[in-house]
This record gives structure tokens, C-alpha cells and sequence, in this order.
């Protein structure tokens, strides 16, 4: 039997973020249709041979859905997936939308992961990002779950926003830590195309931090959490301990198998990487007529799936196994590389033994450029 994560995607916003990308809408009266829609894919796509180990509530903003909302999805889950015991089931959830209602149901139906989206603990950023929360609700938001009984917290923070400084990124950092989460997803701003921080940024209404002054924030970033003990498992994440890395997450960074449902979510599955429409109308007449939402797919080349491999490796502080790629592959590692890795080991951005191929803590500032030169060599 194949383990299989579960990947569902609710697309409902109370507004979008300005640095969003992902598919997202706030005309929430389509709330019922997209949920029986959803329902719909869970059954048509439900398979005998998988067994689900993790669950992840993705959106969008997953908690703004109500406690029945979210409890019929679930039902539908359990009545459609073998399900493993004790499974990883995480919510993302926005501080401005929680409620005590909504908690206690998500400890009642078994969800035991929370990734709360602060951002930052700085209003003016928190307004730049177009964040719907205040700091206050983020301290009382990790409070609430605390006195709930969840013991599995993740927050999510951002550094690089325009006139950011170092000093308020340290104290974001130190706001965040004296919570104790046991896990922290911290990302560098990237302005992606069509959302409104780029339109800001192509009208020069906004200037983006100098490189030098991320790769400091990323510097303190590295230190902070080796000072307080967090592992750095994950290019952009840290977990307290090596139990509360996100089981879920890492199986689109090691390759594995996982079944992406709802609006323009992805799958994986044998090297076969299939995505669902990403019109949230388009889905729900589709399966209302009881097609399958699935818009296309590719089956992964040889060569994709090397590039795959050094891309997903490298962002992981255990690396490239070599014995493991030697196995998956028809190539020596060493040889197919030699000379591009010899070059970046000289130079100090690459650790490698006769195991394992990573990023050394310098070669941690230049990732993107590290796997480029290496695919270069292919």
C-alpha cells in the first residue's frame, strides 16, 4: 500500500494578501457550492491501495471556513481515504479569523497542527503586506491555541519587505521565539507577477530592500535560530526538534507521493505530476457534472527528475544522498558533476563526503545560483 499525503485547497479570503499569488477569491457565497464540489473530487479520487498519513488544510485561508464547514470536509476524508493512525493534520490559519468555536472542533475531529500566518509583529509591515490582522490578535491568536491544548504550532514570518530594518526583523524573531512555537517558516519577500506589491514595484511606488540587506536579515536569521536551538531542516523552515518538522511538507521536498485536492492543487504520484483547473468556477461546474477537475499533466523526463533532485535536496539541510541518487538514476554522482562540484567545494559553498552532498552555511546565501550551475552541467 502507497502512503499518500492529502493536500486539500480552500480558496476563500476575507481579502487577498498584496504579496499573493495563489489561487484565492473572496466571494465567499460560492463557500457551499466549491465545499460540495470538493467533496465530490474527494470521492472521485479516492483510491484503496494509498494510505494517508498526512493531512494539510491549505488555501487561501482555511480558517476563515466555519466548524461545521471544515467537519463535513473531514467526514468526507475518513468515509473515502484509509486513513493512518494518529495522522499529521494541519490547518493554516490566519489570526484574524479564530475563533473558540473553531478550535475546539479542530481538536475534536483530531487536527494537531496548526501553521499560523503572522507575517510580522510590525503594523505598518503587517498593512504593506495587506494582512488582514493586527500584532495583537497574532499574541492572542498563539495564546488561544496554547490554552486549547495544541502542542504542534508552526508560525510563518517575512523579512525583505520594503523599508524593512534589521532591528525590527530581530525583533520580530524574538517576538516569535518567546512563544515557543515548535516550528518557524521564515521567507524572503519575492514580488511575483500580477500580484499588487509587483505592480508596486514595476511603478517604482515601492523600492525593494538591497540584496545586501536580506542576506543580513538571512544571516541573523541562521543565528537566531542555532542561539535558541531550533533545527534548520528546510531552506526557509526550523523546527524545535526533529519531531515537528512538517511531515507533509517534506514530501514535496524528498519526491514523495501526495494527492492534491480542490482548486488548481497539484499531485505527484510516479513521476507523474498532475494539477486540477485553477478557476474556481470552472472546477465546480466540472465535478458538478461529475468530471474530474484535472486540467494536465506531465510525466517526469530523467532529466527532470535529476534537476528535481538537486533543486529539493539542496533546500534541505541533510542534502543529496549520493547513494540514493546512484540508485535512482543511471549515473555516477560525482562523475556526472566532477567538475562543477570540485569548483563550488574549492570556494566553500558545498560540503560534500562520500554520502552526501549539501550546502555549507555560506552556500546557504546563493541556493538558486548553487543548483543552476549544477544543472548547467547536465
Amino acid at each position: 500500500m502507497k502512503i499518500t499525503g492529502l493536500y486539500i485547497h480552500i480558496p476563500f479570503c476575507i481579502k487577498k494578501c498584496n504579496y499573493c499569488d495563489f489561487v484565492s477569491i473572496s466571494r465567499h457565497s460560492l463557500c457551499s457550492e466549491y465545499i460540495q464540489a470538493l467533496i465530490k473530487e474527494i470521492q472521485l479520487k479516492s483510491r484503496t491501495d494509498f494510505l494517508v498519513d498526512t493531512i494539510y488544510f491549505g488555501g487561501g485561508t482555511p480558517s476563515i471556513l466555519n466548524a461545521q464547514e471544515i467537519s463535513c470536509i473531514y467526514q468526507s476524508i475518513q468515509n473515502n481515504w484509509k486513513i493512518q493512525d494518529h495522522p499529521e493534520i494541519t490547518i493554516e490559519v490566519n489570526p484574524g479569523t479564530l475563533s473558540d468555536d473553531k478550535i475546539q472542533l479542530w481538536k475534536e475531529l483530531g487536527i494537531n497542527r496548526i501553521n499560523l500566518g503572522v507575517q510580522s509583529f510590525h503594523h505598518h509591515h503587517l498593512h504593506q503586506l495587506g494582512r488582514i490582522h493586527h500584532e495583537e490578535q497574532a499574541h492572542e491568536a498563539m495564546n488561544m491555541l496554547k490554552q486549547a491544548g495544541f502542542t504542534n504550532i508552526g508560525l510563518d514570518l517575512m523579512y525583505g519587505i520594503p523599508n524593512q530594518t534589521l532591528d525590527e526583523w530581530k525583533e520580530d524573531l524574538s517576538q516569535a521565539i518567546a512563544h515557543h512555537p515548535q516550528h518557524l517558516s521564515c521567507y524572503s519577500l519575492t514580488y511575483e507577477p500580477g500580484t499588487l506589491l509587483y505592480l508596486q514595484l514595476q511603478k517604482k511606488i515601492i523600492e525593494p530592500l538591497p540584496d545586501t540587506t536580506v542576506r543580513q536579515m538571512m544571516n541573523t536569521l541562521f543565528q537566531v535560530m542555532a542561539e535558541y536551538k531550533y533545527e534548520h531542516y528546510e531552506t526557509s523552515n526550523f523546527a524545535a526538534d526533529s519531531q515537528f518538522r512538517s511531515k507533509h511538507n517534506q514530501k514535496y521536498w524528498k519526491g514523495m507521493t501526495y494527492i492534491g485536492l480542490g482548486v488548481a492543487s497539484h499531485s505527484f504520484v510516479n513521476q507523474k505530476r498532475f494539477w486540477n483547473c485553477s478557476d474556481v468556477f470552472h472546477y465546480i461546474k466540472k465535478l458538478s457534472v461529475g468530471e474530474d477537475p484535472v486540467e494536465n499533466c506531465e510525466i517526469l523526463t530523467i532529466e527532470q527528475q535529476i534537476i528535481e533532485s538537486i533543486y529539493l535536496g539542496l533546500r534541505q539541510n541533510d542534502g543529496i544522498n549520493i547513494h540514493e541518487f546512484e540508485a535512482t538514476f543511471p549515473y555516477r554522482f560525482n562523475a556526472l558533476f566532477a567538475d562543477v562540484l570540485k569548483e563550488m567545494e574549492s570556494a566553500g559553498y558545498l560540503d560534500i563526503s562520500k554520502d552526501t552532498c549539501r550546502l555549507s552555511y555560506h552556500g546557504k546565501f546563493y541556493l538558486d545560483s548553487i543548483c543552476q550551475g549544477l544543472v548547467n552541467a547536465l
